[in-house]
């Protein structure tokens, strides 16, 4: 078999789907939160798209074990499903809370909106942060091997939730390993979500609400074109996409283009394989567009066949961010010991017999994350922000009173 056939991974999907549309995962049927203007498509995606960031890690996984670096593979599919997803994670991202903004007109309770986000997003990087720790660890066999300041600004910045990239523990070479690299993108999150502050000025009047997502994608795409290797740009350039996706769903926009189901569809498969199969520069202008105007077609109810709809994508959507954030700890384990490397790097039928094994761990992991970790803290920061919102009441009801006496 060549390694880098595509069935292994179709196949890898097609398992961790039905699994997930079993009674065995009924613990993931309620969402760990509730989006404005819930677009069910969008719910289905995320778990294929969480599934294609762990199928390029695990293919990478091989590369690891082959020559000991963190490098790609020469396979462009393998390559181009783990950062095409990261892709349509950062669109996905744009068009939420973009939708929110336009929602509001411009204004939106920040406070309550970033006290939601570090809820939403710390508690499970910490259980990540804990994993890794551990690990490294058990690797240097729990010796002090930096001197103690090192050691606690190492540990303190795994611990920011991706704010701050994270760098080696306890002189461990690589530690980002153990995470599979997978938080270097919530660093870009955590931008926009602070860009929102600025940019949902531009949502209080209508030509600027409409202007604004367009010239954003404009300017970033021309720094893409000049600056190929500038990530930052390209990152820019995919939020804005979700914003002008959110600007279309809001305005009606496409809707006078309704097309058919099976033409939607296909339409999407077309673009997407054009980018797993033949791009040579995923983040490049033209991949972002292919990519751009598929998910934009997944936002106007293209469904790919149904698929997107189907209990068990949605309950991989629900749990997409276990996932993505607990993949590597998940792969670092299997792969430890050294009867298993022995074998990956022996067989290709043995390596992806493992990660078909590592994949149903995760999902099971990422379900009890789900339940035990995910929902509490949405629910912690849902009650917080409420807190916090009746308090500044009280508070402007005091000043207004006082002001009047």
């Amino acid at each position: 078999m060549d390694f880098y056939a595509v069935w292994p991974a179709l196949l890898c999907l097609l398992t961790v789907l039905l699994v997930a549309s079993s009674p065995l995962m009924r613990l993931a049927d309620a969402p760990p939160t509730t989006t404005l203007r819930r677009v069910q498509t969008i719910d289905g995606l995320r778990g294929f798209l969480a599934l294609g960031v762990f199928l390029h890690h695990s293919a990478m996984y091989h590369v690891y074990l082959l020559t000991g670096k963190w490098d790609l593979t020469p396979s462009l599919f393998y390559t181009n499903i783990g950062k095409g997803a990261v892709s349509i994670f950062f669109m996905i991202t744009g068009y939420l809370f973009w939708s929110k903004i336009i929602f509001s007109l411009g204004n939106v309770d920040f406070l309550k909106l970033y006290i939601g986000r570090v809820f939403r997003i710390f508690p499970l990087y910490l259980l990540l942060a804990i994993f890794v720790c551990v690990f490294v660890g058990i690797m240097t066999g729990w010796r002090l091997q930096v001197s103690p300041s090192t050691l606690v600004l190492g540990v303190t910045r795994w611990l920011t939730g991706g704010i701050l990239l994270a760098g080696d523990v306890n002189g461990h070479a690589d530690t980002f390993i153990i995470s599979a690299g997978v938080t270097w993108s919530l660093q870009f999150e955590w931008f926009f979500y602070a860009s929102l502050f600025v940019t949902a000025h531009f949502a209080r009047n209508s030509t600027s609400r409409f202007l604004f997502p367009i010239a954003a994608f404009f300017g970033a795409a021309l720094v893409t074109v000049l600056h190929p290797t500038s990530m930052k740009a390209s990152a820019a350039a995919m939020f804005s996409i979700g914003m002008i996706a959110a600007l279309s769903k809001s305005s009606g926009t496409l809707r006078k283009f309704s097309a058919p189901q099976w033409a939607l569809s296909s339409l999407i498969i077309i673009l997407i394989c054009l980018v797993l199969f033949f791009s040579n520069r995923i983040y490049g202008i033209e991949s972002i567009i292919l990519l751009g105007l598929a998910f934009l077609l997944v936002i106007f109810d293209g469904t790919i066949f149904g698929l997107l709809l189907t209990r068990g994508a949605r309950r991989l959507g629900d749990i997409s961010y276990g996932i993505y954030l607990l993949q590597g700890p998940v792969l670092f384990v299997v792969f430890w010991p050294a009867v298993i490397r022995a074998g990956s790097m022996s067989s290709p039928w043995f390596h992806w017999a493992v990660v078909m094994i590592a994949a149903l761990l995760l999902t099971a992991l990422s379900t009890a994350a789900h339940v035990v970790i995910e929902k509490p803290g949405v629910q912690l920061g849902q009650q917080l922000a409420a807190k916090v919102h009746r308090m500044r009441r009280i508070s402007g009801a005091n000043s207004a009173n006082q002001e009047g006496i």
